[in-house]
């Protein structure tokens, strides 16, 4: 890359080219195209951090550049249930609670790996909500999906193994990297699914004395595909 190009043009430039995967982008004059590029702030969170708690506060909405968030519910006595995690590319919807009125709780969102993300604070999205119809009906489409995802992680959290759990998590990452091995420590796969890493360590030895993965240092390899998705 050329070290001459001006910072803030690359950044623009990468965050348009992300939005774009959305068809919403081409639903948008030039004029809102330009201030969603123009407000956009740039953020790197570290491994680990917390990036929201929308109890406490609305941002906007995060894409994400490079890197993973965690959204995540908390229960009273710590018990956390993951919700989704966002990948390049992919908005977070429900950091932006307060474009809907009408959300009955919180989530919080945090750096499962080193990410850089683009905030498009709330003020910018609801005065674009308000001039065009297609980012209004956009916006309640990827709402409804993020209530979704929610009530599939209640769900699994009260109806469904912590072996099926671990099962699922493993078979959507692969499928994700196009790859056997998921390179995450037995402490990332617990937190991404809602468990202990010594409840998840015990269900991986498991699988690993039936042959179906195996477990090394900084991660899993997936042995048998078929045994693993018996478990479901």
């Amino acid at each position: 890359m050329n070290e001459c190009i001006d910072k803030e043009e690359i950044k623009q430039q990468t965050i348009e080219q992300l939005f774009r995967q959305y068809s919403i982008w081409e639903k948008l004059n030039a004029s809102q195209q330009e201030l969603l590029k123009e407000k956009a702030k740039w953020n790197i969170y570290q491994e680990g951090r917390l990036v929201t708690n929308t109890g406490s506060e609305c941002l906007g909405l995060f894409l994400v550049c490079h890197g993973t968030l965690r959204v995540y519910l908390t229960s009273e006595d710590g018990k956390e249930a993951t919700v989704c995690r966002l990948h390049e590319g992919e908005l977070c919807m429900l950091s932006g609670f307060c474009l809907l009125s009408s959300i009955p709780f919180d989530v919080q969102i945090d750096a499962e790996e080193d990410s850089g993300v683009y905030l498009l604070p709330t003020g910018t999205i609801k005065k674009i909500m308000d001039e065009n119809i297609y980012m209004e009906n956009f916006i309640y489409k990827m709402m409804n999906e993020s209530f979704s995802d929610i009530i599939a992680a209640v769900q699994k959290m009260l109806f469904t193994s912590l072996e099926q759990r671990v099962a699922e998590f493993l078979l959507d990452e692969a499928r994700r990297c196009q790859s056997d091995q998921v390179l995450m420590t037995q402490e990332q796969i617990a937190r991404a699914i809602g468990s202990a890493r010594e409840a998840v360590s015990r269900t991986l030895k498991q699988m690993a004395k039936e042959e179906t993965v195996e477990v090394f240092r900084g991660g899993v390899r997936i042995l048998n595909r078929k045994k693993l998705y018996q478990k479901l």
